[in-house]
């Protein structure tokens, strides 16, 4: 049962961080029908994140910095990194979203 709770803290700290990003890398890198379904699972995992990073803070889990950061990371990526569509069409060299 120990392992099994490990296993869980272990996916909770890192593997649910790395999902994240990846999320969002994918739906700034992909283009067409495919970056619509990228940018769908994103939001799906953005709520995810929002949630288990509430639960986390709340009780006061020592992975509460590594959720905090992923979150913030998702937010702010998501309005700074440029994407395919929009790279050559956005006039603003700050915001490429």
């Amino acid at each position: 049962m120990a392992q099994i709770v490990f296993i869980a803290s272990a996916f909770s700290a890192l593997g649910l961080p790395i999902i994240a990003l990846l999320a969002l890398m994918l739906a700034k890198l992909t283009t067409g029908m495919a970056a619509r379904k990228a940018e769908r699972r994103f939001l799906a995992v953005l709520i995810v994140m929002t949630l288990v990073t509430a639960h986390t803070v709340m009780m006061q889990n020592a992975a509460w910095l590594i959720h905090t950061t992923t979150l913030s990371l998702m937010v702010v990526g998501s309005l700074w990194i440029p994407g395919q569509q929009t790279l050559s069409e956005s006039n603003d060299p700050f915001f490429a979203g």
